[in-house]
């Protein structure tokens, strides 16, 4: 059974990349806002990829999921070390838009949190 839009979104808000690649449309963009901004899927692909290994240590929780039409809006929290091996946290904001049943665009808003 395939999986709903919203399960898509969770996963991918979760960092579980790999298991949603199949449901990015061919022309997909991911703007990361006030950091990068990748069209097409494999270099989404990619980039997920080399993520992954930079968030081998993070923890991401989805805190709030709204749902109109064919997007998503989820906001949760990220806890992980940074390079210099200091914890750090990242609220994050993603918004989804779906053509069908594949991701056509991901707007992410990622702000630092200092304790």
């Amino acid at each position: 059974m395939k999986p709903t839009n919203r399960l898509i979104s969770e996963l991918f808000s979760q960092g579980k990349f790999s298991s949603v690649y199949e449901f990015f449309s061919e022309d997909m963009e991911w703007n990361i806002i006030g950091n990068t901004s990748i069209t097409g899927k494999q270099l989404v692909v990619d980039f997920c990829s080399q993520m992954m290994i930079e968030m081998e240590s993070a923890v991401l929780t989805n805190d709030n999921i709204i749902e109109a039409g064919n997007q998503i809006v989820i906001e949760g929290k990220c806890s992980y070390f940074n390079a210099a091996g200091q914890k750090s946290f990242v609220n994050y904001c993603d918004i989804y838009s779906f053509e069908g049943d594949v991701i056509k665009r991901i707007h992410s808003y990622c702000i630092e949190v200092l304790n």
